[in-house]
C-alpha cells in the first residue's frame, strides 16, 4: 500500500491504539472496507491473549524484542524490494525517539503487565489512550476537544475510579494496573507527538525503522533484566510459538496493512472504532481462553469506559465544521 497518502497515521501493535489523519474520507462501505475493519478489530483485539501465551514460557521483554525484529525486519525488506529503503536524518531521528515512547516505554510495558493482569482489564486501561491523548493535546497544542468529548472524557475516568477502586476488583495487583495505566498515557503522548513531527517520505520505512529500533532497546532491557540468560528454547511451548508468531504476522502485518488501507478508504470515525471494539474482543477472549470472570462492578466500569470513548471517536456535525471559504480557527482534536 501507498503509506505516503497517510503520513501521520501511526502503528499501534499490541493493543493496537493510534491517531489517524484529521481530514475526513467518505466511505464506500464495500466488502474490502468491512472486512479491512473486522480485520483490525479482531486481530489487534486479539493481541493481548496472544501476548499472554508468549509470556507464559518467554520473558516479556525478549518477547517484545523479539516480534519488533521480525516484524521490522519484514517490513524493512519489503521497502528495499521496492527501492524504498534510504531513510533520512529526520525519518531515524524521529522512528528512534517514538520507539522509545511508543514502543520501550508504551508497548513494552503492556507486555510485562499481561503477565499480572486480566487481558480484559489490561485492554480496558489502555483503551484509555484517547482521553489522554485529548488532554495532551490541549495542554501542548491548544487542540480544544468538542463538547461530545469531553464527556467522553468524564465517563472515561468515571469508569476508570470505578474499576480502580478496591470493591470493583477481584483482587486486581495495584502496580501492574498502575503500570498499565502509565503505559496509556505514555502511548497517548507518543501519539501526539507522532502527529506533530515532520512527514516521513515513506510510513512503510518509517514504521520499519521505529519496529526495528524498539526491538534493539526491548532487547536491551532484557538483558539489563538479566531475561535472555533465562530463555530456554526447547522449553518454549508450542501455544507461546503460536502466540509470537500471530503478534508478528497478524497482529504487527497483516492487521497494520488493513488499518492504513482502512484509513484511505473509510471515514475517520469508522477506522477509530478498534480503540473501543478491541477491548470488547480481548474481553470475549479473556472469557474464553483464560475463563477471565468480571465482577459485576468491573463489568459497569468497563461498559462506562467503552462508551466514553466511543463518545471521543464521534465526528463533528457539519455545521461544527469551519466553511472552506471562511479563515480557519484551531481545529477542535478528534482522537
Amino acid at each position: 500500500m501507498a503509506g505516503e497518502a497517510i503520513g501521520r497515521t501511526v502503528e499501534a501493535s499490541a493493543p493496537g491504539i493510534g491517531v489517524g489523519p484529521d481530514r475526513r474520507i467518505v466511505a464506500r462501505l464495500d466488502t474490502g472496507v468491512l472486512a479491512a475493519v473486522a480485520a483490525v478489530w479482531i486481530l489487534w483485539g486479539s493481541t493481548f491473549a496472544a501476548m499472554r501465551y508468549v509470556v507464559a514460557t518467554v520473558p516479556p521483554f525478549v518477547m517484545a524484542s523479539g516480534r519488533f525484529l521480525l516484524a521490522g525486519s519484514i517490513l524493512y525488506a519489503i521497502c528495499l524490494l521496492r527501492g524504498r529503503a534510504r531513510p533520512t536524518r529526520d525519518d531515524v531521528v524521529n522512528a528512534a525517539v517514538t520507539a522509545v515512547i511508543l514502543l520501550l516505554f508504551g508497548n513494552g510495558v503492556t507486555a510485562w503487565t499481561v503477565q499480572f493482569l486480566p487481558t480484559g482489564i489490561n485492554s480496558l486501561l489502555l483503551s484509555l489512550s484517547p482521553v489522554w491523548m485529548a488532554i495532551i493535546a490541549f495542554a501542548w497544542g491548544g487542540e480544544r476537544p468538542t463538547r461530545l468529548a469531553v464527556v467522553g472524557m468524564i465517563l472515561g475516568f468515571a469508569g476508570l475510579a470505578l474499576l480502580l477502586q478496591p470493591k470493583a476488583t477481584s483482587a486486581l495487583p495495584v502496580w501492574p494496573a498502575v503500570l498499565a495505566l502509565l503505559s496509556s498515557i505514555t502511548w497517548a503522548f507518543g501519539s501526539v507527538y507522532q502527529r506533530r513531527i515532520a512527514k516521513s517520505s515513506s510510513l512503510v520505512l518509517s514504521t520499519a525503522l521505529q519496529m526495528l529500533f524498539g526491538g534493539v532497546l526491548l532487547g536491551i532491557e532484557a538483558a539489563v533484566f538479566g531475561e535472555w540468560r533465562m530463555v530456554d528454547v526447547h522449553a518454549i511451548a508450542a501455544a507461546s510459538w503460536g502466540g509470537f508468531f500471530w503478534l508478528v504476522i497478524f497482529g504487527s502485518l497483516i492487521a497494520y496493512s488493513a488499518y492504513l488501507y482502512t484509513m484511505r478508504t473509510a471515514s475517520t470515525a469508522l477506522a477509530s472504532t478498534y480503540a473501543y471494539v478491541n477491548p470488547v474482543v480481548a474481553v470475549i477472549l479473556g472469557m474464553l481462553l483464560f475463563h477471565e470472570r468480571f465482577t459485576p462492578l468491573e463489568a459497569a466500569a468497563s461498559a462506562i469506559i467503552i462508551i466514553g470513548v466511543a463518545l471521543m471517536m464521534l465526528p463533528l456535525r457539519p455545521s461544527a465544521r469551519a466553511s472552506p471559504g471562511a479563515a480557519s480557527p484551531r481545529k477542535a482534536a478528534t482522537v
